[in-house]
């Protein structure tokens, strides 16, 4: 009965590290997406910004402030969520960026592997993790909790089993023994 509880807590354990190591994945991917996403508003920015430029000086007109600096406000406000999200997607691998060349470098490093520069000492960035799990973890979570009993209920042997199981594997033994042309081992 114990290496079935063993058992259990070890597929436990096993299914709480999957499930933290995917969220922490699924979360990663999250920022990256959001990241790549400022990045394409940022160039259809440039885009809207240039074509403004370009249709005025067509028309012999020059492009006004009020028509550019909106543009030019929100490019600064999209950059300003990439760094966010460069910070916490750091956050969540356990790295940081060298201080003179942006080599990634782990948290504990003094110095930077690349060139050299000593490095600030660390300030705690803590990074809570708020998504829910995706609906496909949600669905594997639900079988696990139908499974787990299922695995339990045909596995638990009645205490007297134990004890005959016992019995039959030590006749076993020495049918096994004489099958092998060996004397039985008398305790």
């Amino acid at each position: 009965m114990d290496f079935f509880n063993k058992l259990g807590k070890k597929t436990t354990e096993a299914y709480q590290t999957a499930k933290e190591k995917t969220t922490k994945l699924s979360e990663e991917l999250k920022l990256k997406g959001k990241i790549s996403d400022c990045k394409e508003k940022i160039d259809n920015e440039y885009k809207a910004i240039g074509k403004i430029v370009y249709e005025k000086m067509k028309a012999g007109e020059d492009a006004s402030k009020e028509e550019i600096t909106p543009k030019c406000e929100e490019i600064e406000r999209l950059k300003e969520n990439i760094e966010k999200a460069e910070v916490e997607l750091l956050a969540l691998k356990n790295i940081k960026k060298c201080s003179d060349c942006g080599t990634e470098l782990d948290l504990n490093a003094d110095f930077c592997s690349r060139c050299g520069a000593k490095q600030p000492k660390n300030t705690e960035l803590t990074v809570t993790v708020t998504a829910e799990p995706a609906p496909e973890a949600k669905d594997v979570e639900a079988e696990k909790v139908e499974t787990v009993p299922e695995v339990i209920e045909l596995s638990s042997v009645p205490e007297e089993s134990s004890e005959n199981h016992e019995e039959n594997m030590s006749d076993n033994d020495e049918d096994n023994s004489t099958e092998n042309n060996e004397e039985p081992k008398n305790e």
